[in-house]
């Protein structure tokens, strides 16, 4: 058994999981249920087509449909991913909120896998890929660029919190 101040500061952690894995979970939904419009976005970010064009980045730019469907797939599988082991992680946490420290750090595999891949979609997807590879942060309808860093703050804070809080 712990202390209430103890189980007090893993409430954090386990808010945070929970609302990451919400979101995530909220995102899947909507490229399920509505794949045309989240489809678009990424089809007009690797197209680079609402950016300043320069000719010096648009090679970078992927026009192939075929492409742009499967990076709209990996992405959806990877959200997928963040949602299911975001779930049982948030399980685990909860369920091992008042255990001995070790039973609480052993609680944390999950929680912390579906961090991790949150920051692959959040972070080096959308971030790095998306705003900075295919320069939609010039772009004044198809960017992430205001919403990612949020996220990612959000992602990191929880991930601190999970290796800080025992």
């Amino acid at each position: 058994m712990i202390d209430t101040t103890t189980e007090a500061l893993r409430l954090a952690p386990l808010v945070l999981v929970a609302g990451t894995t919400l979101m995530a979970t909220v995102v899947v939904v909507g490229n399920v249920t509505d794949p045309r419009s989240n489809l678009q976005y990424v089809e007009h970010i690797l197209s680079m087509d609402t950016t300043y064009r320069s000719p010096r980045l648009m090679w970078r730019a992927i026009r192939s449909p075929t492409l742009q469907r499967l990076a709209f797939g990996v992405i959806v599988v990877l959200e997928t991913l963040v949602a299911i082991a975001g779930w049982i992680g948030s399980v685990q946490l909860a369920v091992h909120l008042t255990d001995p420290a070790d039973a609480w750090h052993d609680a944390k595999f999950w929680a912390v896998i579906a961090l991790v891949l949150a920051l692959v979609v959040w972070h080096l997807a959308f971030e790095v890929g998306g705003n900075e590879w295919f320069a939609s942060w010039q772009s004044e309808i198809w960017r992430a660029k205001d919403q990612t860093p949020g996220i990612n703050l959000v992602t990191i804070g929880a991930l601190v919190l999970l290796a800080v809080v025992g």
